[in-house]
């Protein structure tokens, strides 16, 4: 009997639901971190004197930040941002020196608590790239060095004063006690700005020994034609990663929710040189951040935040976006507002997290500057439920491969220069031999081919109103591509063994691949491969055609994809002379090459400027020319819309379609656990850059495939009236106008979608 009242608690424990307090403490548990929610971040410097901060009053501040700005989370100075000094601190610590004017106020436990106090998450930016010489002068050996023994910052000074310091010398122990320190204060995390591994860097001693530890060998100065080169550039990634590693550490021994993350620097095929590769630093942040700040030049990127966005989401962590709000290079005044709501609307349209800097004093010349900010991030905190978990559901994946960008190296024939300009019809000139036999300046040319093409695709997709997501060589895996119905490979060369084979499989298991160029050409160390040319349906390359911007031609020999036969549209200046497999669709041919503008045309050439053909349950299509770098170089509107052709013949019954101008950006996410797919409509018609004004469009229609009818349409922002209805298992949605930013969601309610 003694049994019977433990028996009895342990029935009415398993069949009594938990108690309020338990159930709240499982969702605690389960709930995400506060990185994993919509952030809204900024950072505002009191340039050149950091120290006025001491005549702030901290509480009065940090509810100016919440109320005028409206944000959740602000960066602060641990380590100063100015003159080379970030060996200076602005707290309290007996192991380093403090900044001047801040030898009696700690900025960061002074600031923490007070920004805490109003819903504030606190960043420290450290400044882990820029040193003075005379703080580098007292630690022989931390200094990167390059090839030729000189130190880097010594032989092109940071910011014209100032060196850097190398991840694999005793300095990285500085470092991590420096992380220490600042996360004792109570602040939430650390941003590090920098370090990197630079140029023709780090031939240091602590470098040589252990890279000579893990190959046995001296580490080489850079020969594209010896394997051992390209191992010492995974050294140098592997370096800075195993840095963040240990950095991370550093912060979780001290708070264990702490977060960290650097600048792990946005799309660009020259990012090998300086070691950043955002699959290799993804694992070890908290957040997947870079810049995408305006400069004033002549030739926009109409997509810098999304580009920026897009390819941050690949690396699988929370994501933000880091913009000045500065006037390009006038840091001391802010850029026109509209160019920020742009910017911030395909920030954030692209599921990422938005980031402000500023100068404080700038403020002087707008004093409503935080106006626009405040706008938009009230809206984000209005509707984070919306931004919370999103789940894209494009079904087109485009791969910007940094293992292209980091080891293609094209064949001799494409390369060319122009003599004078690079205007169209400009004449080009070969190479000497001296230039060709430079695979380094061969490198260059195919790491400004590859940034062009990425962008170019960017611009035609997002124009032709394609959702899609950016994927890395890393995504390359049946796993991952089982979600997707098109890959397209923007002039990705160099894949794996394995990659090709994956490609081939999702193929001919019913996916549809978009290429062009020498897509799949070389392996994944930059030997040329055949490996992908039967998914491509190649039978052989017999070479290039000479390059030439302009006057050269492609022809439709029969009608397709709406272009009537005899049609003749531009032909990009690269372009590769290739014999289609049998079976193979050709129904657009190169003509015959001109040198030079104002002759007769030449016939049509054997060589074909368009390849489709099913193979296994998939599609393929394959243009032979640069037509990714032609959007990207010259936003040729024939090149643009012969990809948005493409898609429409691989896509097949897209789960979005719409009447929309092409300036018109859209992009739609599920949101995790519900029953809600959230459409983002972004307006790029705008008056240039940066952005003056922007010009309303009129009756925006889209169709989304719900498979059930909804329970409620709604538009969050813009639009009070919304028009939808259901056919077909399609609901059609219809808005009166849109300005800048619209949110639609669509809720299916308990019968799901």
């Amino acid at each position: 009997m003694k049994f019977i009242k433990p028996l009895l608690l342990i029935i009415f424990l398993a069949v009594t639901p938990p108690l309020p307090g338990a159930e709240q403490a499982e969702k605690t548990k389960n709930a995400p971190g506060w990185w994993e929610q919509p952030v809204r971040m900024l950072r505002v410097d009191h340039m050149p004197d950091f120290a006025e901060m001491k005549n702030e009053d901290m509480d009065a501040l940090a509810r100016s930040r919440k109320e005028k700005w409206g944000i959740n989370c602000e960066w602060i100075m641990g380590a100063l941002a100015w003159g080379g000094r970030g060996d200076l601190t602005a707290f309290e610590t007996p192991l380093f020196e403090r900044a001047p004017g801040f030898e009696d106020f700690d900025y960061l436990r002074r600031y923490t608590p007070a920004a805490h106090r109003h819903g504030i998450k606190i960043i420290s930016y450290l400044n882990m790239h820029w040193y003075s010489y005379p703080f580098a002068a007292k630690h022989p050996g931390w200094e990167q060095l390059m090839s030729t023994g000189e130190t880097y910052g010594r032989k092109n000074p940071l910011y014209g004063n100032g060196t850097t310091l190398c991840v694999n010398s005793p300095w990285r122990d500085w470092a991590f006690t420096m992380i220490r320190e600042a996360m004792k204060t109570g602040i939430d995390g650390v941003f590090l700005d920098g370090p990197v591994v630079y140029p023709d860097c780090c031939y240091c001693e602590s470098c040589r020994r252990r890279f000579r530890e893990e190959y046995g060998s001296p580490i080489p100065t850079e020969d594209w034609t010896n394997p051992l080169w390209r191992k010492f550039i995974d050294f140098r990634e592997d370096s800075l990663a195993r840095f963040l590693s240990d950095a991370r550490k550093a912060v979780r021994e001290i708070s264990p929710d702490g977060v960290i993350f650097l600048n792990a620097g946005s799309w660009s095929p020259g990012a090998w040189r300086v070691a950043r590769d955002i699959q290799n630093v993804s694992p070890y942040q908290d957040f997947n951040g870079a810049e995408a700040f305006f400069h004033y030049t002549g030739s926009q990127n109409l997509y810098p935040y999304s580009m920026a966005g897009k390819y941050l989401r690949a690396g699988g962590k929370p994501t933000v976006v880091f913009m000045h709000y500065m006037s390009g290079a006038w840091h001391y005044l802010l850029l026109p507002p509209n160019e920020l709501k742009s910017g911030l609307a395909q920030t954030i349209a692209s599921g990422a997290n938005p980031w402000l800097a500023l100068v404080q004093s700038s403020l002087l010349s707008m004093p409503r500057g935080a106006e626009p900010a405040k706008e938009i991030f009230d809206f984000l905190e209005a509707n984070r439920d919306y931004y919370t978990e999103m789940e894209s559901i494009a079904e087109t994946a485009v791969l910007f491969s940094a293992r292209t960008g980091r080891n293609y190296i094209s064949m001799p024939e494409i390369f060319a220069r122009l003599k004078e300009t690079g205007k169209p019809g400009s004449q080009w000139a070969e190479l000497t031999k001296e230039e060709l036999a430079s695979l380094s300046l061969r490198k260059r040319q195919c790491e400004d081919h590859l940034a062009l093409s990425c962008e170019g695709y960017f611009h035609a997709l997002t124009r032709n109103h394609v959702p899609f997501d950016i994927i890395l060589d890393q995504d390359l895996t049946r796993e991952k591509l089982a979600r997707y119905k098109v890959l397209a490979l923007p002039d990705a060369a160099c894949l794996t063994a394995e990659a090709a084979s994956v490609i081939k499989e999702f193929v001919r298991n019913g996916g549809s691949l978009l290429a062009s160029y020498e897509a799949g050409f070389y392996d994944d160390t930059g030997e040329a491969s055949t490996a992908l040319f039967e998914t491509l349906g190649v039978r052989e390359v017999a070479g290039a055609f000479p390059v030439f911007r302009g006057e050269n031609y492609v022809k439709a020999v029969s009608e397709h994809w709406g272009m009537a036969k005899d049609r003749l549209v531009e032909r990009a200046g690269q372009a590769l002379k290739v014999r289609a497999a049998d079976g193979v669709d050709t129904p657009s041919r190169f003509l015959e090459p001109l040198d030079r503008p104002y002759v007769p045309l030449k016939g049509v050439s054997e060589f074909p400027a368009l390849l489709l053909h099913r193979f296994g349950k998939g599609k393929v299509a394959y243009f032979p020319e640069a037509i990714g770098v032609f959007i990207g170089e010259s936003r040729m509107p024939s090149a643009e819309m012969r990809l948005g052709k493409a898609i429409d013949f691989l896509l097949e019954n897209p789960v979005l379609t719409a009447d929309l101008p092409k300036t018109v950006s859209v992009d739609a996410y599920r949101i995790k656990g519900t029953s809600r797919i959230a459409v983002h409509l972004v307006n790029n018609t705008v008056d240039g850059h940066p952005v003056s004004e922007f010009l309303p469009v009129f009756d925006v229609a889209f169709k989304i495939r719900t498979g059930v009818e909804p329970k409620a349409v709604k538009a969050l922002r813009e639009n009070d009236k919304v028009e939808s209805g259901f056919r077909d298992g399609w609901t059609e949605v219809r808005l009166p106008g849109l300005t800048l930013y619209e949110v639609v969601v669509i809720d299916a309610g308990p019968a799901g979608f």
